[in-house]
């Protein structure tokens, strides 16, 4: 037996609603955790255009959200080896500050801020320890981002 967050009453774990208040049982953050722990979203793949890049960027999170991912690791590339960086890697940046902004998402890392000193770096391994298995790889990476959706 679980005890509802409204009338403090003992109800059975598998009801979603509480028999005695009827109010909905707000999910343990234990069942949010029980998603993948990372998943990776190749944006650039088959050089797509910027457009075509943000709605695979769009409706990618929002199926990771569903799943329950804790956290995506966003390819957009970094651009031309002329250039210092792409339309997408630029567009994709701004739309996850945008979802930042409007706390659509709960935070977000780019790959050139991923390093072994930086503390922000030092934070997102805390958080989610899957990401020592490729942090040679991922290390100062400017072609892709870190995404808690």
């Amino acid at each position: 037996m679980t005890i509802c967050d409204t009338c403090g009453e003992a109800i059975d774990p598998a009801s979603p609603v509480c028999p005695w208040c009827e109010s909905p049982r707000t999910p343990s953050p234990a069942a949010r955790a029980g998603g993948p722990p990372l998943r990776t979203i190749d944006v650039e793949a088959g050089l797509p255009t910027v457009e075509e890049a943000l709605r695979r960027l769009d409706a990618q999170l929002n199926r990771a959200r569903t799943d329950g991912v804790r956290l995506v690791r966003v390819i957009h590339g970094w651009g031309s080896t002329t250039g210092g960086g792409g339309r997408i890697r630029a567009a994709v940046r701004r739309r996850l500050m945008d979802e930042l902004d409007r706390r659509g998402i709960r935070g977000i890392l780019f790959g050139d801020h991923y390093a072994p000193g930086e503390p922000a770096a030092r934070d997102l391994r805390r958080r989610h320890p899957v990401l020592t298995a490729s942090e040679r790889t991922d290390r100062r990476n400017p072609g892709i981002t870190f995404v808690e959706p």
